[in-house]
Order: C-alpha cells, then structure tokens, then sequence
C-alpha cells in the first residue's frame, strides 16, 4: 500500500516492491511507521536448536488403528483380484438405473513382453466374452470396461487378469512431489547432512546402513530401502555397483533398472547414494543401504492408479525376499479419497506389515497444483499424506533458509498436518543418465528420503540391539507449540535420532540458536517489533513468518538492521510485502552486521496469528 489512512487518522507510508524477484528482501523503497503504532513485544523462546530435542516414535500400524482422515467404511482389506466392493458398486449403479460398472483392469505379466501379455489376454476376452464385452486399452496391460456383475465374475476368474479398481475419474492424476525445473546448483547435499548432524552421526557411530560391514556390497543382509517413483539410473556412479539389489517395472516392464525421468534417481541418491562422483560433498544419508526400485511413474513423472497398485502389489509381496526395512514415496496426488483408496490400501498393508512407507506430503503450499491455483493454502496435502502415517514436510536448506518452512510444502488444516519436516529445499543429488553429474531440485520428494534415510542410519545402529521397535525419531518443534499444521511434529533432528538408537553417547552442535514467537496475534495497521542482538556474523540470518490463520490474511514482515531505529521513524532495512496472499514470508541476510535487530511483524490489511521463526549463530533476545 502508500499513504493509507489508519482509524486514528495517522498515515503509514508502506512501499510495496513490485520486483518479485527481489529473493532476500532487501528494499530499495521506504517501510516507516508511526511509532506509536508500534507493539514492543518479548521474545517467548530463545535455545539453542540441540537443546529443544524431543522424542518421536516410528509408527508401525496396526489394523485396529484410526487415523485422522480415516473412512471408517472403506474396506482395506481387499480379496481375490477385485480391490473394490463389488456389492456396494452395483448397488451405487442400481439406484441410478445402471446395470454396469465402469472398471480398469491390469493383465498379467508373466509373459516375456508387453505385447504377449496383451495378445493373451485380449484372446482370452473373446473367448469367454465374444463381442459382448467392448473394452479400451489405455496404456500398457491396462483397460477400460463396462461390466455386469456376471461378467465381473467372469473376468475375476482370469488368470490372465491380475486385478481389477474402479475406474479412476482422473487418469494418470498422480505425480513426483518435486517443484517444476531444475535449478541452479549452489548447494551441496553434505549441507543438509552436516546441519541435521548425519555427517557427524555416521563418524561417531560407525553405522552407513551396511549392515553387514561391507561398505561396497550390497545384499538384503543390508538396511533395505524400496524406493517407489520413476525408476533408478543404476549406471550412474553413486548407484552403481548393485547397489540397486531388486527391481519391478510396471509401466514398460523392463528387467533392468532405468530412470527415463531422473526424479527416481534423485531421489535414491539423496537415501542411499554414495558419493562417488563428488567425495564427501555428494554422499546420500546412508550410502552403504541396499536399495529396491519399483518404476511406477513414466517419463513425464506421472503415473496411473493401476500402476502405482500393481508396483505396491509386487512390492508388498516381495518384503520378505529382499528383507525390505523401509520404503520412500515421493508421489503425490490431490485427487479425491475415492479415486485414491486403492493406492492408500497398499500402502497401509505394507505398513501393517512392520515396514514404515515415508511418503511426501506435497508441494501445493503455494496454493498451485501445477498450473492450477488451488484458491487456498491449507488443506492442501496430498492425498496420499493425509491418509498415512508418515508423511513428511520440507524446511529450506539450513545453510540458505534457516530451518524455516518450505514455501511450496503442502499444508494441512486445523489440527492435522505432516507427520514430520526434514531439508527438501535446493538439494543436490544424482542426475539420471549422466554417469556422475549433479542436479539440484526442490520438493517434499527430497526432503522424503532424507528422513527414509536417517530412518536406515537408526535402524544400522539399533541392529546390535537385535531391535527396531523402539526406534523413535529426535526432532525440535517450530511453527505454534507442539504439533501443527505446517511442521508436523517437528524436524527431523538426525544426529540425536541416530544416537538413541545406537544408545550411545555423543555430542553434536549445528551452531545455530532458535528464537521464536510460537503464538503472536498483531492488529491490522498496528507492527510487533522484535528486538534481537546480533553477536557475530560467521552465518546467515534468517527470519520466517508464518500465518496461522486459514482465510488469506495477509502480513508483511520488516527488520531493521543495527543503526535503524524504527521507534525513531526510520525506514525499514529489508521489507517483505510482495506476497499479497501467500500465508508466509522469509528474509535471508548473508552477512549480517553486529548489533540489534528489529524485526517487525505489520498487520497490513488483515489481523491476524502468526509464528516468527528467527535462526542464525550467537543470537539472543
């Protein structure tokens, strides 16, 4: 805004930026305020990040088990190779007058090709069905049809067919939970590693997830990790090796692994990758882990229902045979619970099998499921992290974002959230197809195998223990008190995770102390000033406000460096305003000046509750 009257008849003069791209917000344009618009306010809570570490179980599910979005008339569990109610359908299509269901069916694929698989199976319609059963093919040994119930029976019988869903209302409407494009490479993985503490945690307590003790082998004696998306680059140096011990491929069914896409590979490499082409900055969270691919989306990075099912399917039946320990899911989805249910199923009955499926939460936290704004912020998880247990948020590179929430992370509504929040911001990792190059992305799908990651590393070190279920993760809450909407439970803390579980001891210090507002409310036209004193300036300085409220409240933040005093009516240092709607905004200050800080929080055209989120080194109130 500029010049806007206030109630008591009093101008503030605030200039918006309209350079968007002003990334850190430092202003070229005046923020002043009447002082006597001011709230001075105290800070709540200053620690240290280590020293706020708190317990967090690895839940394990047990069918008895409710979750918060859970349907309490769904049925999970499905029998024979018909994943739906059949009796409910017809009954739905009875009271509509209907005499069919429309239903995907997936063939078989125990023949050598694609092809044969399909001939065999379109000879045996005709055989049993003649012409009265008109099918589509859509892709690769999946159809469309509209069957009777007697022809449902029928087709149930097929050992050529080998499941039937109803037909989703979306096809192909699941995709990789990563932000469009690849970015400029500035940071390294070893940061994210070496911030959270599993740089250290790796040294101090001897575990890389070989558990048997042979870094550059790989067998299902090791921590195992299924990784569920595009598919693997196995040629690529930090992969290769066989190190990638199992494979299935449910879009083109080849026998060897690929990644026509790389998000897999990205992906895999930040879990598991070793290093190779870029020693002791690349390495994954646990580079002596096996891996498992499961190829479930195509090259564009999207993927059908049938085959995320059928790739859940084989995975679920082969846990025991390469001794699966934990599985990523960077897949997201906003399509409706209905159209969703089979995947979740399967997730849920590889959960229920004792192996945890970390899954992404989501990158429409900015409101855009791609192109499409969304019209809100919250609620905007993916579907498939709204019904598992183990979704995981993103948090900024600590080295470049101060811990601070993910703009694009999805975010929950009232009191439900992630489960967890871990690095997913400008990470570095393996690019597919290029035998020892690097790319940097961001997403939920990065920050998903980190945890899955860190999880091998607790594993590794309980194994002497002859035990994994009491593994529980170490995290430090942000955002309001306990859990939230927009962290989850917390971040992911990796070094004080993995030393629980070795049940060690062992000390590790990031260097970065934590000052937060869990619960500020400020009036519209009114700004909360914080003061905060600067003590050194070896590292970034960063601040993120959070808007708690769900209706688009729009606030601004402002900070005034050392030697601007906003109580004297001097203009603001650096002012975020650009984001009208948005319910977040984050400053970076790369060198920051001895001295005090003022931060401000500017209730520009709304009152509303917020958090304020202030990192760096040697800060205090």
């Amino acid at each position: 805004m500029s010049m806007k009257r206030t109630a008591g008849g009093v101008f503030l003069s605030a200039m918006l930026l309209s350079n968007v791209s002003l990334a850190y917000g430092q202003s070229s344009q005046p923020f002043k305020i009447d002082p006597s618009f001011i709230n001075t306010k105290t800070i709540e809570t200053s620690q240290n990040i280590q020293s706020n570490i708190q317990s967090l179980p690895v839940p394990m599910l047990k069918k008895s088990n409710t979750l918060p979005y859970e349907n309490p008339n769904d049925v999970v569990e499905r029998t024979n190779k018909i994943f739906f109610n059949s009796d409910e359908e017809f009954t739905k299509a009875e009271n509509e007058n209907k005499s069919t269901i429309p239903v995907e069916v997936v063939a078989e694929d125990n023949q050598p090709t694609i092809q044969l698989n399909e001939k065999k199976f379109e000879n045996q319609l005709s055989v049993l069905f003649k012409s009265e059963l008109k099918f589509k093919k859509v892709s690769n040994r999946t159809y469309h049809m509209d069957v009777t119930k007697e022809q449902l029976d029928i087709l149930k019988e097929m050992k050529e067919l080998k499941f039937a869903i109803i037909q989703p209302k979306k096809e192909k409407g699941s995709y990789i939970a990563e932000t469009a494009g690849e970015q400029p490479i500035t940071p390294f993985l070893n940061a994210a590693s070496e911030m959270t503490g599993v740089t250290k945690a790796r040294s101090d307590f001897k575990v890389t997830g070989a558990l048997d003790g042979m870094e550059t082998t790989y067998t299902k004696s090791d921590v195992v990790i299924a990784v569920v998306d595009t598919g693997i680059d196995a040629n690529h140096v930090d992969l290769d090796g066989g190190k990638v011990i199992g494979w299935y491929d449910s879009v083109n069914d080849k026998t060897k692994p690929y990644d026509d896409h790389g998000h897999g590979t990205h992906v895999a490499s930040i879990v598991a990758g070793t290093g190779e082409g870029d020693p002791n900055v690349q390495t994954g969270v646990a580079p002596g882990a096996a891996l498992v691919g499961v190829k479930v989306l195509d090259s564009s990075g999207h993927g059908s229902n049938a085959d995320i099912i059928e790739g859940l399917q084989w995975l679920y039946n082969n846990l025991h045979s390469y001794n699966v320990k934990a599985v990523n899911f960077s897949i997201g989805t906003l399509n409706s619970y209905e159209d969703a249910s089979n995947v979740i199923t399967w997730i849920k009955k590889i959960e229920n099998a004792g192996v945890p499926v970390f899954v992404a939460a989501g990158n429409s936290g900015h409101g855009y499921n791609g192109t499409e704004f969304l019209g809100k912020y919250y609620d905007t998880l993916s579907t498939y992290a709204k019904y598992t247990s183990t979704s995981v948020a993103s948090i900024k590179d600590p080295y470049e974002g101060g811990w601070g929430l993910s703009v694009f992370s999805s975010r929950g509504t009232g009191s439900t959230g992630p489960f967890i929040s871990a690095p997913g911001e400008s990470i570095r990792a393996a690019k597919a197809n290029s035998r020892n190059e690097y790319v940097t992305m961001s997403g939920t799908s990065m920050a998903t195998p980190f945890v899955a990651g860190t999880y091998a590393l607790m594993y590794d070190a309980a194994y002497s223990r002859g035990t994994s279920s009491s593994i529980s993760f170490s995290i430090f809450d942000m955002g309001t008190q306990g859990y939230d909407k927009l962290y989850g439970n917390g971040i992911l803390f990796a070094y004080e995770s993995i030393k629980n579980a070795a049940q060690e001891q062992g000390d590790f210090d990031n260097h970065r102390a934590l000052i937060s507002v869990p619960g500020g409310h400020v009036a519209k036209d009114y700004v909360d000033v914080y003061a905060v004193k600067q003590n050194a300036t070896s590292a970034d300085l960063n601040a993120t406000l959070l808007i708690i409220n769900e209706n688009k409240e729009n606030l601004d933040l402002a900070i005034w460096e050392p030697g601007a005093d906003p109580y004297q009516g001097a203009p603001a240092t650096y002012y975020i305003g650009e984001n009208t709607e948005l319910p977040q905004e984050n400053i970076n200050i790369k060198t920051p000046k001895q001295g005090t800080y003022y931060f401000g929080v500017f209730g520009k055209d709304h009152s509303a509750d917020y958090t304020l989120e202030i990192t760096g080194n040697n800060i205090t109130p």
